[in-house]
């Protein structure tokens, strides 16, 4: 199952394996940012009985709002306390790396920055986790 919002073309969720693909694009405001954390919440209900991880495609994203950000540290919050145990963050800049970074509570082991989809996908599986790049729309 796919969640996107294709008025704006603001997100998009997929569930592959035991992988939750977030694609984020443009500016995220409050209203965003608590739907997609909803949706998430309805995508990984059936796994959140065992360790997940989450490729986070931030490539095309700029940030969320000022007033967006604390709903945003929700997410993260919400993903570690429903055994998401791993991360890796495609990106493109720096800046995005450290917008992540300042909300993520994941170690070098646990979190893993590329500008690679490929890269992405051999982290997954290296550390366990069932996904393939040609599931992923």
């Amino acid at each position: 199952m796919v969640h996107t919002d294709s008025r704006q073309n603001l997100y998009q969720l997929q569930l592959v394996g035991n992988v939750l693909c977030v694609e984020l694009n443009n500016v995220w405001s409050k209203g965003t940012v608590k739907k997609v954390l909803a949706e998430t919440q309805d995508l990984v209900d059936g796994i959140t009985h065992q360790p997940w991880a989450a490729l986070v495609d931030i490539r095309n994203w700029i940030m969320p709002t000022f007033e967006a950000f604390d709903d945003f540290q929700l997410i993260y919050d919400w993903c570690a306390a429903n055994n998401q145990t791993h991360e890796v963050t495609l990106c493109r800049f720096e800046m995005q790396k450290n917008i992540i970074a300042n909300v993520s509570n994941y170690d070098t082991d646990h979190q893993f920055y590329t500008h690679t989809p490929e890269l992405a996908e051999k982290w997954l599986t290296d550390n366990g986790f069932t996904f393939l790049l040609e599931d992923w729309i």
